[in-house]
């Protein structure tokens, strides 16, 4: 198994042709190992969701390679890659997307069952538990607050133990206190289960629960932290055009 859980090699992207083209990523080179957390940061037009919906395969790059758990995944057909999200990538999304008719328990189970394959309900019961709502395993998304509809949607993300979970902006429909459970939940399935998290921000206090912050300024990589906290991360993105300058 390879100690790299995601890898993009010179990854480029360009919407548009001619005049009228835009770069949003402009060879971008970063890999992740495993059991690591890492905030993705930037302005708004930096490249940070077009290298998330590369990485998932969502989106094809115009250039560079996408590698998932050593596997080149970047000239997979839909179908391939469609299975590769289901199976080997998981998502949190700031709108939880999750199904309304369906219990929190049938949520957490629907990437199997979407696979084909009879939902181990053990494990359902387990990451229900472990994201504290053993209790409310059949109640549906509309009884739940905002933080509960999370947490359902990381239990969900956690089902197939995929190589990555991609998270984007997970806390920002969520108040500062719930928000930290969530960040806490994210960071604990590093430390306890050896998941491998990336997650786009634009919250300095989000990015201080990760290992290493990557910031992203035109489309390119424009500066890396180690052990961030909110007030250096705050400080960084204050200042990006020095990154760039340097």
């Amino acid at each position: 198994m390879s100690e790299t859980a995601l890898e993009v090699q010179d990854l480029t992207r360009t919407y548009g042709a001619g005049d009228n083209a835009v770069t949003a990523l402009a060879g971008v080179d970063l890999a992740f190992r495993r059991g690591s957390f890492t905030a993705v940061m930037g302005p708004s037009g930096s490249g940070k969701s077009t290298f998330l919906s590369c990485a998932a395969g969502l989106d094809r790059p115009t250039g560079g390679r996408v590698l998932v758990g050593g596997t080149d995944v970047t000239d997979w057909d839909e179908e391939r890659r469609t299975r590769l999200r289901r199976e080997r990538i998981g998502f949190v999304f700031q709108g939880f997307h999750l199904l309304p008719y369906l219990s929190a328990a049938q949520n957490v189970a629907l990437p199997s069952r979407l696979a084909g394959k009879r939902p181990d309900r053990e494990r359902v019961r387990h990451l229900l538990d472990r994201v504290g709502l053993a209790d409310r395993a059949h109640h549906l998304p509309g009884s739940l607050s905002g933080g509960q509809q999370q947490r359902v949607a990381i239990a969900r993300a956690l089902l197939s133990a995929p190589d990555v979970l991609l998270a984007d902006e997970p806390t920002g429909a969520l108040d500062s206190t719930t928000a930290r459970q969530v960040l806490g939940l994210l960071r604990g399935s590093v430390v306890d289960l050896g998941q491998t998290v990336v997650m786009v921000t634009h919250d300095p206090v989000a990015a201080s629960y990760a290992g290493e912050v990557v910031f992203l300024v035109d489309g390119r990589v424009a500066g890396r932290m180690a052990h961030p906290t909110a007030d250096a991360v705050a400080g960084q993105m204050a200042h990006l055009d020095e990154l760039v300058s340097a």
